[in-house]
């Protein structure tokens, strides 16, 4: 079993690799895709093509908003969420769920049913960093129509739920995505938990994050 800090190390190895692979995937493309087309661009200008060029000019443009959106992206979804300088935990989760509809993810449903002062400021960013990366594998992944998102409390157990109804995943495939790998490390170096299955409906995912208070 690992130590706290060997799962904290391992943490951020995943995202490290996660960041390079977004990079390559994403803006690493687009970044050559412009190239492409700027080469294009030139030869067109060179033989008079004006009318041609036009038209390509206006779909690099397109090309270099998706590479600035991508860019943006990535940096959204690594930046240190500040949750004690935020006005609440809850605030700051309306504002995932905000951003997470705005970048075309499906319709959120949000219960919060406790109090935030059960739980300290390493808890609570932990939380909010399982719920952000829930959300940005349902954008990615689940071709969802729905997202329930749902905090709640017991004596012992701060819990966080997040259920999807779209395709669902192999519940017994070996390997996970590094965003998994990271909600469970995080979990763990605070003495959490973190559970994966179907939920009650039987079609998409159920995912169930717990914390000691």
């Amino acid at each position: 079993m690992n130590t706290p800090s060997e799962t904290l190390l391992n943490a951020l190895e995943n995202e490290r690799r996660y960041v390079a692979k977004e990079l390559h995937d994403g803006v690493a493309q687009t970044t050559l895709q412009l190239g492409l087309q700027a080469g294009i661009c030139g030869k067109l200008l060179e033989r008079g093509n004006l009318e041609l060029l036009a038209t390509e000019l206006a779909q690099l443009e397109q090309r270099i908003q998706l590479a600035s959106r991508q860019i943006r992206e990535v940096i959204s979804d690594m930046r240190p969420p500040a949750v004690e300088e935020t006005a609440g935990l809850k605030e700051y989760i309306e504002a995932l769920i905000e951003d997470h509809t705005r970048r075309g993810g499906p319709p959120v449903n949000f219960e919060f049913d406790w109090l935030e002062t059960d739980l300290s400021p390493a808890a609570k960013l932990t939380l909010t960093r399982v719920v952000q990366e829930a959300l940005l594998n349902i954008r990615k992944h689940a071709k969802a129509g729905q997202v329930w998102v749902t905090f709640s409390i017991d004596p012992q157990y701060a819990c966080v739920m997040v259920v999807d109804d779209g395709q669902g995943f192999d519940l017994n495939a070996q390997k996970r995505g590094s965003g998994l790998e990271n909600m469970g490390a995080r979990l763990e170096a605070l003495g959490g938990s973190l559970n994966l299955g179907r939920p009650p409906a039987g079609r998409g995912t159920q995912l169930i994050a717990r914390l000691p208070k």
